[in-house]
């Protein structure tokens, strides 16, 4: 699957969140991805999940297979005997910002800012809250156990697309340009809805 514009936001906002983690973790010089799972998961740039981030590992097979996982230089993939991982170096943020300054895997387009900061992206999530809650929601009765450790994060994981849903969802990608911020909205796993967005064109 081909790499869009929001894949590059996201990385870039990984980036910088890997950069965050170093500063905190001052004696750490080289992470694995499982190190920075839940770093990663607690602010919502990745997917949580029982493997301790398949979506993050399979989200940078996909940077590496479009070409751009230079969007993320602290990040390479090594192969060992026991098999490939993804490893995290500690850079300053000198470096990081020569790198991105030469390299033609980071494209001018990622540095393009979504229509409204961050914080008025969680302001009308507040708002249009109530709306997703009065969903009708299924009975879970007959969800299986890893559904229900699903729900745990992803609270409407697996429940019916109504079109009142698809219509909250595309105006909110319009106006927040940002498919994990959707997905906070309508409490879902990202993926899914990256996917959904796909159907109605959006992306």
């Amino acid at each position: 699957m081909n790499c869009c514009h929001e894949d590059l936001q996201r990385a870039l906002r990984i980036s910088n969140a890997i950069q965050e983690y170093f500063r905190i973790n001052y004696n750490y010089q080289e992470v694995r991805s499982t190190d920075l799972y839940e770093f990663l998961a607690k602010r919502n740039l990745i997917e949580r999940d029982r493997h301790q981030g398949f979506h993050f590992r399979s989200f940078l097979q996909k940077l590496n297979k479009n070409g751009y996982l230079g969007v993320i230089p602290q990040c390479s993939y090594t192969v060992g005997s026991t098999g490939g991982e993804w490893r995290f170096t500690r850079m300053t943020d000198e470096k990081l910002s020569e790198i991105r300054n030469k390299s033609k895997a980071y494209p001018a387009k990622v540095v393009h800012k979504p229509k409204l900061p961050e914080v008025e992206i969680d302001r009308l999530i507040d708002l249009a809250r109530k709306a997703v809650e009065n969903l009708p929601k299924r009975d879970t009765c007959d969800l299986t156990q890893q559904q229900i450790e699903i729900r745990k994060n992803y609270q409407r994981a697996y429940e019916e697309w109504l079109p009142r849903e698809i219509e909250i969802m595309s105006r909110a990608y319009i106006k927040f340009e940002r498919v994990d911020k959707v997905a906070e909205l309508l409490q879902r796993q990202p993926h899914i809805v990256e996917d959904k967005l796909r159907e109605a064109r959006l992306l």
